[in-house]
């Protein structure tokens, strides 16, 4: 009980930390530690984890959400079969190259086919394309160069869809300006096999699955919504591995940050306690490392809501929270007091050659 009230001392208190970490238990301040390191992943983790795929079309803006409807109507009336299938070591989307170049004419500067949307103005709001064995050098050149005069490549002003064999990606455009809103990438680990693309365009309601051929006027808006609903499906589907591997890489890396960071802290307290005249020069670095982990928590305690409050900053709160502790701890706790020293030093006796009394010569 007596060293669990220093720990939670020790959370305000720097004479606590150093206490605990000189005169405690090595254990606990390597258990503290890792309790911090745990907590102050907490916000890092949870903003990874419970990111969507879909969050990049969460408008009904820029004509993407349009194009796709479209895009999906029209697979089914060509009779296309997007079809996902396994072969024994992976799932990916089925389709012929030549199949797609054979139902969509439209090419851009480096002629790849797409299935090429127009808004009401008659202008481009949306591209697909369908590339079987896509390389990063085609992805990159799509989601930025859409089109070449002169032999100049023009920056990319609409929208686009990239669907390949193994993976996807995705770019909402302001239409006509060269600054993308968001963008988002995925693949068909999660799908089942045989779920086909062409089924987002049945939506069902009032028992009845209803497709853009025999939906009524009426219900156009019911069916439009659902038509939304089953893309945010595919793209949340779709980015479910990629979330995955993004959490647990983000995790690892952050905790080997905060570990090395904690370190660090550790380092540089035995560095400030070694001047000459400092009393706290007795300090190993076994001892400093100790007393940086019972310092480690209460900046990690601190890293969970201001990390969930702040998300921008949420992977720098902790070093940045943990510096101040140790600086304050280090300029509070362990400064040595020169200016007793100095006055000790000053009270020393000066020696003095003793003088006899002279003669009295009358005498």
């Amino acid at each position: 009980m007596k060293k669990f009230k220093l720990v939670l001392k020790s959370l305000i208190n720097n004479d606590a930390c150093i206490e605990g970490g000189r005169k405690n238990p090595w254990w606990i301040g390597v258990l503290m530690f890792f309790v911090a390191m745990v907590l102050a992943l907490v916000p890092i983790f949870s903003q990874t984890i419970s990111k969507k795929g879909s969050e990049f079309i969460t408008s009904n803006s820029d004509g993407f959400e349009v194009g796709a409807q479209r895009f999906i109507e029209d697979i089914n009336d060509r009779g296309l079969i997007l079809e996902i299938k396994e072969d024994g070591k992976d799932k990916y989307l089925s389709l012929d190259q030549k199949t797609w170049d054979e139902a969509y004419t439209y090419t851009d500067s480096r002629y790849y086919h797409a299935y090429n949307h127009l808004n009401e103005n008659g202008k481009t709001d949306l591209e697909v394309f369908y590339i079987e064995n896509i390389t990063k050098n085609d992805v990159n050149y799509i989601l930025n160069d859409v089109s070449m005069e002169e032999g100049v490549f023009l920056p990319r002003t609409t929208s686009v869809l990239i669907l390949s064999q193994k993976e996807y990606y995705a770019a909402r455009y302001v239409l006509d300006s060269t600054s993308t809103r968001a963008t988002t990438s995925g693949d068909y680990k999660h799908f089942e096999t045989g779920y086909r693309l062409n089924y987002l365009n049945i939506v069902h309601f009032d028992g009845v699955a209803y497709d853009h051929h025999s939906i009524s006027e009426d219900k156009y808006n019911v069916y439009q919504a659902g038509i939304w609903d089953n893309w945010v499906f595919f793209f949340n589907q779709g980015y479910l591995y990629t979330r995955g591997q993004l959490t647990w890489k983000t995790t690892l890396i952050m905790f080997g940050i905060n570990v090395g960071i904690t370190i660090f802290m550790g380092l540089m307290i035995f560095i400030l306690t070694r001047g000459k005249y400092n009393p706290f020069k007795i300090y190993t670095i076994f001892d400093c490392m100790l007393i940086a982990c019972w310092a480690s928590l209460a900046p990690a305690i601190l890293a969970v809501p201001f990390g969930f409050l702040i998300k921008s900053f949420s992977q720098v709160i902790y070093p940045l929270l943990l510096g101040v502790r140790v600086m304050w701890l280090s300029m509070k706790s362990l400064r040595p007091d020169y200016t007793n020293q100095g006055q000790q030093q000053n009270s020393k006796q000066v020696k003095t050659v003793d003088v006899k009394p002279a003669k009295n010569k009358n005498k």
